[in-house]
């Protein structure tokens, strides 16, 4: 236990006890005030209260809860008698496993309650009971005098919480540990809030502001619910954006401070909200729409109540026989302070008209950025993926070009035509097509995508390379048997050239092998 909280706990204990006394005189008087110790080590009062049970009826304990690993061993009867909850659950079942956020120590209060014991509520322990019996429903009585257990904390926290700032503040520092079902269940953060002023609500500051958001929200809407002003909610508002302005999204920041009302803030506070740089443009613009509001409300209280003294004035002048003109100035005033209210309301309605456009231009342009950054993700990824494949294309073409090249050129060498290479004297050269003349023709198929070419390599003695011209066609119908686009420079002519000169040395070579047996 926290020394400081022990402390105040010492200092408020008299007015505690008495208060306590005064609400529990019609309690059930079965065994003295006590808070018992863990149910795993016995004997506990709870442990004493399950075995004169067991002795009272000749029944044994037939259900077993688990309650954060700890094992409770009770009877179903005393539990369904007393729990809306427990009569659900335990319906054809024998053992279940607690999922509300109950502690084992508080429910070991509980199951003596259930037992008939008289519970003692602590402001250390008021918070968990009434959370737990709110998640238990404990509204069931036994038909004693002492009511449900719902009841018996609601009744000491009014009286006792309530009217105790020091107090509130302990109970306030253990409803945020049982967040969020203390404030869903029971309301209690925003009803510790409500019994501090703010002087008191400063020191528990720091705890609220290192809540999360969405545990700040749960707090926020209950005290819009609650709070008649909303001067205190939009403090506690503007110092948690303060602290987290930079970790909360602008979403999250407009949710918060929709929970304050403008009409339930006080004209310095509304001010400030209109001076505030930290708050959302669109709740700034809503603050001075309510302090113009207020202004022509003040406006026209003013000149209703100088038409009032003024026409006063006026029926005593005349029945005195006084002078009739302040009639006219009366009436010259309250013309142009209607003018002048009607101005305001209709510069009011144009700001928000504007504001409501600006707002749905600002949503449009928010999705058409968004739109705009999916599809520009979406063509990364397409050239992503395009580049990918057309490298893997680009190697699978190049393999399989080898290969066909590679096999024809066996195919030829293999063939009785390549015998036909025959090699002699420079001075008996004769031209191409005349008697004497030695060449061969190699004929390559490519079965690629249906197609079908031939491409004819010659070569002379003379001259083994070949024919500028023939590369070209012959890498032409190479390129238009393979697929592949005329500007591809990926298979080059160089590349066909190499290959040509390479398998025309094969060739060669082979014929001269030949050759030399047969001589």
């Amino acid at each position: 236990m926290n020394p400081k909280m022990s402390s105040m706990w010492n200092d408020h204990l008299g007015a505690v006890d008495t208060i306590y006394e005064e609400e529990y005189e019609y309690s059930s008087s079965s065994s003295s005030p006590s808070l018992s110790p863990s149910p795993s080590s016995p004997p506990t009062p709870l442990h004493s209260r399950v075995q004169s049970w067991t002795l009272a009826t000749g029944k044994k304990t037939d259900v077993m809860i688990y309650v954060q690993g700890t094992c409770f061993h009770l009877h179903k009867e005393p539990l369904t008698s007393r729990s809306l909850y427990f009569k659900r659950q335990l319906t054809g079942v024998s053992q279940i496993t607690l999922p509300l956020n109950v502690r084992a120590d508080t429910f070991c209060l509980i199951a003596q309650y259930c037992y008939g014991a008289h519970t003692v509520i602590t402001p250390f322990n008021v918070a968990a009971l009434m959370t737990a019996a709110e998640l238990l429903e404990m509204t069931q009585t036994s038909g004693g005098r002492d009511g449900d257990l719902k009841q018996i904390t609601e009744t000491y926290f009014r009286r006792v919480i309530a009217v105790n700032r020091e107090l509130a503040s302990v109970v306030f520092r253990y409803c945020l540990q049982l967040l969020p079902e203390s404030e869903t269940m029971a309301f209690l953060v925003s009803r510790c809030l409500e019994a501090l002023d703010f002087t008191k609500l400063e020191a528990c500051l720091d705890e609220v502001i290192d809540l999360p958001a969405e545990n700040f929200q749960i707090i926020a809407e209950s005290m819009q619910r609650r709070f008649i002003s909303h001067d205190m909610l939009y403090r506690v508002i503007d110092l948690y954006i303060k602290e987290h302005g930079s970790k909360i999204t602008e979403d999250q920041r407009a949710e918060i401070c929709n929970f304050v009302d403008c009409d339930k803030l006080s004209q310095p506070l509304l001010l400030h909200a209109v001076q505030n740089p930290r708050l959302p443009l669109r709740f700034v613009v809503r603050a001075m729409l309510m302090e113009q509001l207020n202004t022509r409300r003040t406006i026209n209280t003013t000149a209703a109540n100088s038409h009032h003294v003024h026409k006063r004035n006026h029926h005593h002048l005349n029945v005195f026989g006084g002078d009739s003109s302040m009639t006219l100035g009366s009436i010259l005033r309250r013309d142009a302070a209607t003018r002048e209210a009607v101005q305001l309301k209709a510069e009011m309605e144009a700001t928000n008209s504007r504001i409501q456009s600006l707002e749905k231009e600002l949503a449009s342009m928010k999705k058409l950025l968004q739109k705009s950054e999916k599809e520009r993700n979406l063509m990364e990824k397409k050239l992503v993926k395009s580049e990918k494949e057309t490298r893997v294309l680009e190697c699978d073409l190049r393999e399989t070009v080898m290969r066909e090249l590679e096999r024809e050129g066996r195919s030829v060498m293999e063939s009785p035509r390549s015998a036909s290479f025959h090699y002699g004297p420079r001075e008996a050269k004769v031209e191409r097509g005349q008697t004497g003349s030695t060449s061969f023709a190699s004929t390559f198929r490519f079965g690629l995508k249906g197609q079908a070419s031939v491409a004819e390599v010659s070569t002379t003695t003379s001259k083994p390379s070949c024919d500028n011209r023939e590369h070209k066609g012959w890498i032409s119908r190479l390129k238009k048997t393979l697929g592949m686009p005329k500007s591809s420079s990926r298979f080059s002519k160089e590349d066909a050239n190499e290959t040509m000169r390479n398998l025309t040395e094969v060739l060669v070579a082979d014929s001269s092998s030949q050759n030399s047996a047969h001589s």
